[in-house]
């Protein structure tokens, strides 16, 4: 949350006794007002709650208010966690204008594993069907610690927490019109391949929240550990083509072992081949590139070919593929010698 256009009341002059509180729940933003008393400031602080009118909290569950103390820097942060709590509840017995929306909160609420990580906000009634939207917004229970630091090492513009939160808004009170949206944290976007990498399903006709959470839960697990297994398939890739192909190493990512690129030689043909291995690997094969050190494209630059398509089983092992790989060197690099020669310029 933030604070914005702090103005001064009952006293002439910048008092700064009066603040706005922007506080994001539940896909809104919440704009609380909060007054102070410039002329006594050891009093509590008021509260007007934006266009939520109906909102009232039950002041004997408030205990930082009761029992205010100005002198405690922490006071207001924790008296505006338990307005918080007291708005939650507000906005649950909102619900109970629809049963069908009654249900899935129930459903939800009685799972350990959502219930005490559910955010829910109900719309305004419609005036014209009587019907009113209402968005959960929940925090999905996924285990991100075991991903490889060095994807997550671009953390600097967004230092907090790992997180994926499950939006789903119900437009209509009987759920026939349900839009779900899945929000992941920048450093946890990245690791598994930016935002377009991950797609959850529709949510289905007739079906209910407390079965479809479980699946996207369970699709975001098998991203994350389909990446944590690519990095150590990666690794012993790597290690089993230094193995293999010894001293015509040139070079290999020793961090993320997403790229390696060796310089061989076939009856005094010098070549490089680049390896770039995907985050998916093994699932995803390597591409490889073949380029001559001697010859050149009309554009200037080395001439080379891309392979996609050769020899491979992600089933394998790093000693196989590199076994495989080398086998598959020697039968194609007549062909590519010959391209070389046909179509490049010394």
């Amino acid at each position: 949350c933030k604070c914005t256009r702090h103005c001064t009341s009952l006293m002439p002059g910048p008092c700064c006794d009066r603040f706005k509180l922007h506080i994001p729940y539940a896909g809104e933003t919440l704009k609380w007002d909060i007054i102070f008393n410039a002329i006594d400031p050891e009093l509590p602080p008021d509260f007007i709650f934006g266009e939520d009118a109906d909102f009232l909290p039950e002041p004997s569950e408030l205990a930082h208010l009761v029992s205010w103390d100005a002198g405690k820097p922490e006071c207001l942060l924790q008296l505006v966690k338990e307005l918080l709590q007291q708005y939650h509840l507000y906005q649950c017995q909102r619900l109970r204008d629809s049963s069908r929306l009654l249900f899935e909160y129930g459903s939800l609420l009685e799972d350990p594993n959502y219930g005490h990580s559910m955010e829910i906000y109900a719309g305004r009634k419609n005036s014209w069907t009587g019907e009113f939207s209402a968005r959960f917004l929940l925090k999905l229970p996924v285990d991100f610690s075991n991903i490889p630091v060095y994807l997550l090492k671009d953390t600097a513009l967004d230092p907090g927490e790992d997180v994926a939160l499950l939006s789903v808004s119900f437009e209509d009170a009987e759920a026939t019109q349900v839009f779900p949206k899945l929000y992941l944290s920048p450093s946890i976007e990245h690791a598994l391949g930016g935002s377009s990498a991950l797609h959850i399903p529709a949510f289905p006709s007739g079906g209910c929240l407390i079965d479809y959470v479980p699946q996207v839960c369970q699709l975001l697990t098998n991203k994350v550990q389909y990446v944590i297994q690519g990095y150590h398939k990666r690794r012993e890739y790597i290690a089993a083509f230094l193995s293999h192909f010894g001293m015509g190493v040139v070079e290999y990512d020793a961090v993320g072992f997403t790229k390696l690129t060796l310089l061989l030689m076939w009856k005094d043909f010098c070549f490089l081949v680049h390896v770039d291995l995907p985050l998916y690997f093994p699932r995803d094969q390597p591409t490889l590139t073949f380029q001559s050190i001697y010859h050149f494209t009309s554009s200037g630059q080395l001439y080379s070919q891309v392979q996609k398509s050769y020899p491979y089983s992600p089933r394998w092992d790093g000693n196989e593929m590199a076994k495989r790989a080398k086998a598959y060197f020697k039968s194609f690099i007549p062909q590519f010698q010959e391209g070389a020669f046909a179509t490049g310029k010394l």
